[in-house]
C-alpha cells in the first residue's frame, strides 16, 4: 500500500510494521533479534540475515495471467552503535533482496523485456536503506534527537488506489524511488515528569527515476505536549503542518491530533491517537478534510505469549507513470483514503519453538474528483491477508521456519480481484 509523503508521522508516535510488513510481502521470519557484539573501540555491531526461499502462486497480485513462480528473499542488516553515558549515536544498513524465478513485466514491448514492458516495475526488487540516529542529552531537563535516512524503495505491485474503477490496478508505479529523509527533535522535561514539550522539523524528499512528475518534497514541523497522568499514563496533544511541492498533488496539510500512551507494566502496553486533518490541494482539486486514527496495542497474558494490534486510517495515494502514453488522459493521482487494522499473536510453546499468527485488513477507497475529468474514481478495495509461521530455534543464533500466507483483494470491479498464495522456508540468525 503506497503512503502519502506524510504518512509516517515526525514523532513517530506509532508504527504499524506489522500491516506494512503483510501487503508488501517482506521477511516472515524475525524470531532471532539482532544481538550487539562489542568492539575494541567501545562501539559495538548487531549484524543480522533471513534467509527465504519460497513458491508465490500470483506474483504479480492480477485476477489473470500472473503464472505462479519460485522465489529467494535475502535481507541483511548490520547496526554500529555508540553509547556515551546517556547519548547515543547509531549507524544503520537494512536491505532487501528479492528474485523471481521468472522476470514479470506487464505487457509485451521489446527483446529486452519480451513479457513485458521494462520501464513499469517487475515482480523482482531491490531495496536499500541507510539511517543514522543520533541522541544528546544536553541536560536533565533537555534532549536532542537526529535522523537521517535515505531509502530506494518501490511500491508492491497491485496494491494501493488506481483511477478508473481499478482499471489500472497501480501496477504502473516507476521502477523505484528514493527518498530522504531528516529529521530532528528538541524535547525539555525531566524523564517521568508531569509535563513535557516536545517540537520537530522533518524534511522529506521522494523522487522517482525518470518521472519528476511524481516526485515530492515536503517540510513539515510539529509540536507535542505531554502530560502525565498518574505513573503509567501519559496523554498527548498538538499540532502538525505540512508543504507539499511538486508532483502532481501539491497542497498544505494541517493536522491536530490528541493522544493517549499507556505503559502498565509488563502486561499492556500501547498507543491511541485521533487527527483532524485538513488538506487543501493546489489548482482545481476540491480541499479534504478527514479524521484519521493511529493504534498501537501490546498485550503479554504470559510471559511466552503476546498479543498485538495496530492500525490507523489516513489519505493514500495510487500513482502511476504519467510518460506512458496509453495513460495521457489520466494526468491526475487518485486520492483516497486508507484505513488498514492488524491483529498479530506470538506465542512460544516450548523454549525452542514458537509460532506467530497474522490477520490485516485493509480497506482503499477513491475519493470522486470530478474536477480531474477523470470518469469513475471511486474505487473501493477491500484486501484481506491471514498469515501463520512457525519457528524452531537450533541455536541462540539460529532459528528455522516455515510459513503460509494467503491473500484476497475483493476489488470494486471483477478484474481488480485476486487471490493469491505464499508457502516457504525461513532461517535467520544473528552473531
Amino acid at each position: 500500500m503506497e503512503k502519502s509523503i506524510c504518512a509516517n508521522r515526525a514523532a513517530r508516535l506509532l508504527r504499524v510494521g506489522v500491516c506494512a510488513t503483510l501487503l508488501a510481502g517482506g521477511s516472515l521470519a524475525n524470531a532471532v533479534e539482532p544481538r550487539l557484539y562489542q568492539l575494541n573501540d567501545g562501539g559495538a555491531i548487531a549484524p543480522h540475515l533471513t534467509v527465504e526461499i519460497g513458491s508465490d502462486s500470483n506474483p504479480l497480485r492480477q485476477d489473470a495471467g500472473s503464472d505462479g513462480s519460485a522465489f529467494i528473499r535475502l535481507e541483511p542488516s548490520l547496526r554500529y552503535l555508540v553509547r556515551q553515558r546517556n547519548n547515543s549515536l547509531s549507524l544503520q544498513y537494512k536491505g532487501e533482496y528479492l528474485q523471481y524465478g521468472e522476470e514479470f513485466c506487464l505487457e509485451a514491448r521489446d527483446a529486452d523485456c519480451p513479457n513485458g514492458s521494462p520501464q513499469f516495475d517487475k515482480a523482482s526488487y531491490q531495496d536499500h536503506s541507510i539511517g543514522l540516529d543520533g541522541f544528546l542529552e544536553v541536560s536533565r531537563q533537555l534532549r536532542v534527537n537526529v535522523d537521517l535516512e535515505r531509502a530506494i524503495e518501490h511500491q508492491p505491485l497491485g496494491t494501493g488506489l488506481s483511477t478508473n474503477l481499478g482499471r489500472l490496478r497501480s501496477l504502473n508505479e516507476p521502477e523505484s524511488y528514493a527518498n530522504t529523509l531528516v529529521r530532528a527533535q528538541v524535547a525539555y522535561g525531566a524523564p517521568r515528569a508531569r509535563g513535557e514539550l516536545r517540537f520537530s522539523l522533518t524534511h522529506r524528499d521522494r523522487r522517482f527515476d525518470g518521472d519528476d512528475n511524481l516526485s515530492e518534497k515536503s517540510f513539515q514541523p510539529s509540536g507535542t505536549v505531554l502530560y502525565r497522568v498518574g505513573t503509567k499514563t501519559q496523554v498527548f496533544a498538538g499540532l502538525r503542518q505540512s508543504n507539499v511541492t511538486g508532483g502532481n498533488s501539491a497542497r498544505d496539510i494541517s493536522e491536530q491530533f490528541a493522544g493517549v500512551t499507556v505503559d502498565a507494566s509488563a502486561i499492556t502496553s500501547g498507543t491511541f491517537q485521533l487527527r483532524n486533518v485538513t488538506e487543501n490541494f493546489d489548482g482545481t482539486r476540491a480541499d479534504l478534510e478527514f479524521i484519521g486514527w493511529d493504534l498501537e496495542l501490546t498485550w503479554k497474558p504470559r510471559r511466552f505469549s503476546t498479543f498485538t494490534a495496530s492500525g490507523g486510517r489516513e489519505t493514500s495515494r495510487g500513482l502511476f507513470n504519467l510518460d506512458n502514453a496509453n495513460l495521457a488522459t489520466f494526468r491526475g493521482d487518485d486520492i483516497g483514503i486508507t484505513t488498514t487494522l492488524g491483529v498479530d499473536w506470538k506465542h512460544f510453546w516450548k523454549d525452542r519453538i514458537s509460532t506467530d499468527v497474522g490477520f490485516q485488513l485493509t480497506d482503499n477507497e477513491a475519493l470522486d474528483d470530478s474536477s480531474l475529468g477523470i470518469l469513475g474514481t471511486e474505487a473501493d478495495d477491500t484486501t484481506v491477508t491471514v498469515r501463520f509461521e512457525g519457528n524452531y530455534n537450533i541455536r541462540r543464533w539460529l532459528d528455522v521456519g516455515a510459513f503460509v500466507v494467503r491473500d484476497i483483494r475483493d476489488g470494486q470491479l471483477g478484474d481488480r480481484d485476486f487471490e493469491r498464495t505464499l508457502v516457504g522456508l525461513t532461517a535467520n540468525g544473528t552473531f
